[in-house]
């Protein structure tokens, strides 16, 4: 009997403490001062995105910083898809101060994801 309030209040705590799940939502953070690379990636498509995978590779070369500082979203965290209107993926973005500079969607040549990626990344800041 003397150990029966000590129970009470140990399993009283132990069910109180697991009951306090609270979901920390990562919030995306982009660094509005440069020119932001954002790729929205879906794992269980991969062959459709074997393109991006090259261009992101080529894109390297030229842009290092560029692809250090990239963002990958999987189609997991949907949340993200909406913030910039993305439906599908696989997709690329290039964002600067708040503003989407290249819009890439869907199933392109590699060609047609560097292209304009590069065009962007060769304009002044300034002048985007």
């Amino acid at each position: 009997m003397k150990g029966l309030p000590f129970l009470l209040i140990t399993a009283l705590l132990l069910v109180t403490s697991s009951c306090n799940h609270k979901e920390v939502k990562e919030e995306l953070k982009i660094d509005d001062s440069v020119k932001q690379l954002i790729f929205f990636t879906d794992n269980k498509q991969y062959e459709q995105e074997i393109s991006y995978y090259d261009a992101i590779i080529e894109l390297k070369r030229s842009y290092p910083e560029l692809i250090k500082d990239m963002k990958v979203i999987t189609a997991a965290e949907a949340s993200h898809l909406s913030n910039y209107k993305v439906e599908n993926c696989p997709a690329i973005l290039l964002v600067y101060q708040d503003k989407v500079l290249v819009e890439i969607k869907g199933t392109v040549s590699k060609d047609k994801i560097i292209n304009p990626l590069a065009k962007a990344m060769d304009e002044k800041n300034e002048n985007p």
